[in-house]
């Protein structure tokens, strides 16, 4: 007699689980058969030929305890119906289908899903933000399954989960807050397609970090260090002055192309991310940083032109950020041939990131007489509570804020 068949997706089907053997109900605890399985027929129509008459799907166990056999039996027979009706779970392939054309869903595996929510953020991250997402879920997909997670759908995970998965790496405190926050990100998306209730990164604290106080390169060290660069690797030393004086970030810069930049006004747009947007904002060249600006401007072939792309040169491609830390290393920490007047090689510990703390605190020490916001009297003859609500109608109040920054000169 043929066997019924259960219809699953993409054309699969099924035959019943059964237990072997089958008259184990009748066994006594003096008689019973200790080797066990559990088993059904897998259709596959694109495995056809080499499984005409199905896939055998089969889970043995054994054991010396009869109750314990009848219990494991029933459960393995429970966990395999499930797997294949409710996870859709392929045996043949080893992997879960879907008939939901790519979507996201509650019945997706784990990672895969979370490998979707990343392709519909990525193109509101940064390129080396979604990088280290990317980094981060790879080695999630790495270890879920030495944790037995290899089977978790997305709508089972639960806080305990993801908690395991992130101490199971053995990550700095630093790499496992930023892992949390990547991971907090994906899940926040999910959340709105249906595949999960609740975020469960959520209630997962952040370690607790010491924060060391960050090493300021001195003045007079960063002017041999300008000496040298200016002599040896010049194109370094341009982009040097330019971050020095800007008081910005390296991946700002980056983006910033020649059609960004208003040098008769002493001014150049950036964007910036703040959050799921991206903002354009409107900062300021200084007076000491302006040939700089001139000549790398003058160096651009279109307006399209990237300032700093291939050798910090002006081009067409973007370049990763990251460059600036490796050069750095490269040819200011490792380097020999950096020397004060008296001819004694200077070693160099700083980080560049330190070039804009430096450049803050000079210019913290020469404004010694606060300028008083336009927020402290419009505030108060408005009778607005925050200075927020005042902005709100002191609209010019960004454009007169930055005019005394380009007379800035720092000395």
């Amino acid at each position: 007699m043929r066997k019924l068949l259960i219809n699953l997706v993409n054309g699969c089907s099924r035959t019943e689980v059964f237990i072997s053997p089958k008259n184990y109900h009748n066994f006594t605890k003096s008689k019973f058969e200790k080797n066990r399985f559990i088993e059904c027929r897998f259709h596959d129509p694109a495995y056809i030929d080499k499984y005409p008459k199905g896939f055998q799907y089969r889970k043995k166990f054994s054991g010396n305890d009869l109750p314990e056999l009848k219990l494991t039996a029933k459960i393995f027979k429970e966990e395999m119906e499930k797997m294949l009706d409710e996870k859709k779970f392929n045996p043949i392939t080893k992997s879960f289908m879907t008939n939901r054309a790519g979507i996201l869903h509650p019945y997706m595996p784990f990672v895969e899903a979370l490998e979707k929510s990343l392709e519909k953020l990525k193109s509101g991250y940064s390129k080396s933000h979604a990088y280290e997402v990317e980094r981060c879920v790879k080695h999630v997909k790495k270890i879920k399954d030495k944790l037995g997670f290899e089977n978790l759908l997305i709508n089972e995970v639960r806080t305990w989960h993801i908690k395991n998965i992130l101490e199971s790496q053995n990550l700095t405190d630093s790499v496992y807050n930023k892992s949390r926050s990547y991971l907090m990100g994906l899940f926040s998306e999910l959340i709105e397609f249906g595949c999960c209730e609740y975020n469960p990164v959520r209630d997962i604290s952040r370690k607790v970090i010491m924060k060391n106080i960050r090493k300021v390169i001195t003045d007079d060290k960063l002017k041999h260090v300008f000496y040298y660069l200016r002599d040896k690797h010049y194109n370094f030393f341009r982009y040097g002055k330019i971050f020095f004086y800007s008081a910005g970030r390296t991946a700002e810069l980056f983006r910033v192309q020649k059609k960004h930049v208003d040098l008769e006004n002493q001014e150049y747009q950036v964007l910036i991310k703040k959050g799921k947007q991206y903002v354009w904002e409107k900062k300021i060249i200084i007076p000491d940083a302006v040939h700089y600006w001139r000549e790398v401007l003058q160096l651009c072939k279109t307006e399209d032109d990237f300032l700093f792309s291939n050798k910090l040169c002006p081009g067409i491609n973007s370049i990763d950020p990251k460059q600036i830390t490796r050069r750095w290393s490269k040819y200011v920490k490792k380097s020999k041939e950096i020397k004060d007047d008296d001819g004694n090689i200077i070693i160099v510990t700083e980080d560049f990131y330190s070039l804009k703390h430096l450049f803050l605190d000079k210019i913290e020490e020469q404004t010694q007489v606060p300028i008083i916001p336009i927020a402290g009297a419009a505030q108060r003859m408005a009778n607005h509570k925050t200075p927020e609500t005042t902005g709100i109608y002191a609209t010019g109040r960004q454009s007169r804020k930055n005019e005394d920054l380009k007379t800035l000169r720092v000395v």
